[in-house]
């Protein structure tokens, strides 16, 4: 084993407790709680005061979960969620997800821009198709290095809500038994305006695993700090679909407390990797500060694909003769 990826298993295995650990394919059905007993875990509610007629994904839909659900998300809660947290989520990962090829509920995500969509990036006929717009180029070919790189802009989102987004994926996947420390927590990701923010610092970290990964699983765990330890925060998620891991901090102000001005240096959680690394180059971890709370407009993002080769003409099924084909990611 990779002695820094034997160091990190050490550290999170001698300091945490993993309380919830699934990996599933999209669709395969899994329901979380019990649908004969059903409370809303975000608003306390219970039936005939509110409904549960709705399918609660317990991690977003548009990450490529379909199969694994809650009992114990309120129809309300639901669809609050989904207008005031998720929606940026949504925005901000699209040019990941589609890359990855992620199939959320409306399919895989196109990228499209400029007039009449002129450059476009989609999924198309099992191949990733993309169109320039010469106006406003979103790619450059490195013929030397044999490298494609595309820069492209996410949609307009605001970083805590998308931070939001991912605490409340951690709650609902949060055992009932473990959720007392974490009532802070419910009432601040239900909170509408999101200048109300309490959290600081960099409170994800991405790690991307480089080279062809499959799009249709995922891997969700939540880790809870053992009993004793102090010198680590006291819970994460870890989320896992497509090339991107995500190890999320889940706010616990009164178990974290001592921690407050104290520098924290986190540790990767450690990850698999891609399937060569010698070839697509090792997992690259990356602290974000998602606690920002005015709206980001305008941001781009890199990706980098190698390539075997480069032809010019139409690909197949194409009737463009001008359109160039990159093979390998």
């Amino acid at each position: 084993m990779d002695a820094q990826i034997e160091a990190a298993c050490r550290h999170y295995d001698e300091r945490y407790d993993v309380v919830f650990e699934r990996m599933w394919q999209r669709s395969e059905k899994h329901v979380l709680g019990d649908v004969s007993n059903r409370r809303c875990r975000f608003c306390g509610k219970a039936e005939p005061e509110v409904t549960f007629a709705d399918v609660a994904h317990a991690v977003s839909e548009a990450l490529g979960n379909r199969g694994l659900t809650s009992t114990y998300e309120c129809d309300n809660c639901n669809g609050h969620f989904g207008r005031t947290v998720e929606t940026h989520l949504g925005e901000w990962s699209k040019p990941m997800r589609t890359f990855a090829r992620i199939r959320g509920k409306n399919g895989i995500p196109t990228l499209k821009k400029g007039p009449n969509n002129a450059w476009r990036v989609e999924y198309k006929n099992d191949r990733l198709e993309i169109k320039n717009y010469e106006d406003d180029p979103i790619f450059d070919i490195d013929d030397v290095n044999k490298k494609l790189i595309i820069t492209l802009r996410r949609g307009a989102y605001i970083p805590v809500a998308v931070y939001k987004a991912f605490v409340k994926i951690g709650l609902t996947l949060m055992p009932e038994a473990e959720m007392s420390p974490f009532g802070p927590a419910l009432e601040w990701i239900r909170e509408t305006d999101h200048t109300k923010s309490w959290v600081r610092g960099a409170t994800i970290l991405h790690t991307f695993q480089n080279g062809p990964m499959p799009p249709d699983k995922l891997v969700a765990i939540v880790l809870r700090r053992k009993p004793g330890i102090t010198d680590v925060p006291y819970a994460y998620l870890i989320l896992g679909y497509g090339n991107d891991v995500f190890q999320v901090l889940l706010p616990a102000p009164a178990e974290d407390a001592h921690l407050n001005g104290v520098k924290q240096s986190v540790v990767p959680f450690p990850t698999p990797g891609g399937p060569d690394p010698a070839t697509y180059g090792r997992a690259m971890a990356k602290p974000l500060d998602m606690t920002g709370t005015s709206p980001v407009k305008g941001e781009t993002t890199k990706f980098q694909f190698g390539f075997d080769s480069m032809t010019k003409g139409p690909p197949p099924g194409s009737t463009s003769n001008t359109d160039a084909a990159a093979k390998g990611p």
